[in-house]
């Protein structure tokens, strides 16, 4: 007899108030204890699915704080550094002797072209080491050559006598200026080039710059003189700054760097363009915008930078990334998963970051034979398949902490062209340390003044800085170079700072 599997239409149990199989229970009460149930547990996992996003969310949160907690105890670190230095490592064998190495030829003062005085001094009468009276004759003379500077405290005032002419269009009488003279000025162009010297190449700001006129020179001026006197040169060295930027549109290879600057308290940004031969400073925004306006939109050359975005802008022909930035990052990475508390495991980014300061350091050691010419272009050229392949071996695969993934894909996917283009291209290096040590001096200026107070006064920082930089770099002497802008015309200012080529 087959099992029915349905009941008949019309049947009830006669035993829905006592069913045996549920030891004598009621059937429609268990019925609605099972329906009740099944609610309370899809509730139940409802209340599970939000719990459980909610401590994803919470985790992820508290992995971002001690990121967050481990860059800033990095921060920390870099501003304030401890004073005590970590014990080196010991090293095997024989200490290395403090010094100069062997052989390493000793520096001399140069010997001074010309004697001004000699002063004969007497033989003592005592030893002046041992105090000894019993002394005798001795025929041999000692020379000492002592050089030092002459402070003469006193100004060389000038009078200028005019032989006038009338001038029938003018209709008033004229007269032209001597050689060394500035038109109704009372102070000559030698202080005016030695306070834009001290003020400009030796970051020394303006009421020092009075102090130091007055006290080694004796010469009175206002703190508001020496800044009419930046400003005045500032205009007449507009023209030679619009050509040294032509040039550096027109350069083979340039650097090119940027960092913070204040202009009466509102964030600016101090750009830097230029290469051994020339330099470009210029205030202004953070922006693309500046960046063409400092290099040009299709820069025909190689570009050297760091990693900010705004240098695409450019277009330029050739770019390089700096390596020494790179390896920077790196470290910081490591030392960042090191501060980081609780302590987390992340052994694919340790080893990544591992690998590439060492492969960084490499490549560094290659721009230094090249530039020494221990290793041709040609090898250089032969060497990149297998850098290619080497980087692509412990940079190819995704890493397990999120900085170290972001520096990974800038290297593989966004810089992958940019990496080995100094060994293609003669004259180009491999980090971008020209640019760095170009606003270095410039950092420091504006730790002592705080920036700027206006355009006027960012307009003549950038001209004024360029002007002399420029000039230092083509071996000019940058005093007779401002004395020559102030009283010359432009084609003897520019002879001035740029050194002959003939």
């Amino acid at each position: 007899m087959s099992r029915r599997t349905e009941a008949p239409i019309g049947f009830e149990c006669p035993y829905r108030h006592g069913c045996p199989h549920l030891g004598h229970l009621s059937t429609t009460w268990a019925l609605e204890v099972y329906q009740e149930a099944g609610e309370l547990r899809d509730q139940y996992h409802a209340m599970e699915q939000r719990y459980l996003q909610r401590i994803a969310e919470m985790e992820k949160l508290l992995r971002e704080k001690d990121e967050k907690i481990a860059q800033l105890r990095l921060q920390h670190q870099k501003q304030f550094k401890a004073n005590v230095k970590p014990e080196p490592p010991p090293v095997r064998g024989r200490p290395r002797r403090r010094g100069a190495p062997k052989g390493h030829p000793p520096w001399r003062r140069r010997k001074p072209d010309h004697i001004d005085q000699t002063v004969p001094v007497a033989a003592p009468q005592t030893c002046p080491r041992c105090q000894c009276e019993d002394l005798s004759p001795h025929s041999e003379l000692y020379e000492h050559l002592q050089e030092d500077i002459v402070l003469v405290p006193r100004t060389r005032v000038t009078r200028f006598v005019h032989r006038q002419c009338w001038c029938p269009r003018c209709r008033r009488p004229v007269y032209q200026t001597a050689e060394g003279e500035l038109a109704g000025c009372s102070i000559g162009p030698v202080t005016r080039a030695v306070a834009m010297h001290l003020r400009y190449d030796l970051q020394i700001p303006y009421r020092k710059v009075q102090h130091m006129l007055r006290d080694l020179f004796g010469m009175p001026l206002v703190p508001a003189s020496a800044m009419a006197f930046d400003r005045q040169a500032t205009i007449r060295g507009l023209s030679l700054y619009e050509e040294l930027q032509a040039m550096l549109k027109s350069a083979g290879a340039a650097h090119a760097d940027e960092t913070s600057w204040r202009e009466n308290g509102r964030s600016r940004y101090l750009w830097f363009g230029g290469n051994e031969h020339i330099a470009v400073y210029q205030i202004a925004d953070r922006t693309s915008d500046s960046a063409v306006q400092l290099l040009g939109s299709d820069f025909d050359g190689t570009l050297i930078t760091d990693a900010y975005a705004a240098y695409n802008a450019v277009h330029a022909t050739h770019r390089q990334t700096c390596w020494r930035h790179l390896a920077a990052r790196a470290k910081e990475i490591l030392q960042q998963i090191r501060l980081t508390s609780p302590a987390i495991h992340v052994p694919g980014a340790v080893a990544f970051c591992k690998q590439l300061k060492k492969f960084a350091s490499r490549l560094c050691g290659l721009g230094r034979r090249l530039r020494n010419r221990t290793l041709s272009r040609a090898k250089a050229r032969a060497m990149i398949p297998q850098l290619e392949r080497e980087l692509k071996r412990f940079a190819g695969r995704p890493l397990d902490y999120a900085p170290a993934e972001t520096l990974r894909d800038r290297i593989i996917n966004k810089d992958h062209d940019k990496l080995f283009t100094f060994l293609r291209v003669p004259g180009v290096d491999p980090t971008n340390n020209h640019a760095e040590r170009s606003l270095r001096f410039l950092v420091i200026m504006r730790k002592i003044s705080f920036g700027t107070r206006s355009a006027a006064g960012s307009q003549s920082h950038s001209v004024l800085t360029s002007l002399l930089e420029t000039a230092r770099r083509q071996g000019k002497d940058r005093v007779k170079f401002l004395v020559t802008l102030l009283t010359q015309p432009l084609d003897e200012a520019r002879n001035a700072m740029f050194a002959d080529t003939a």
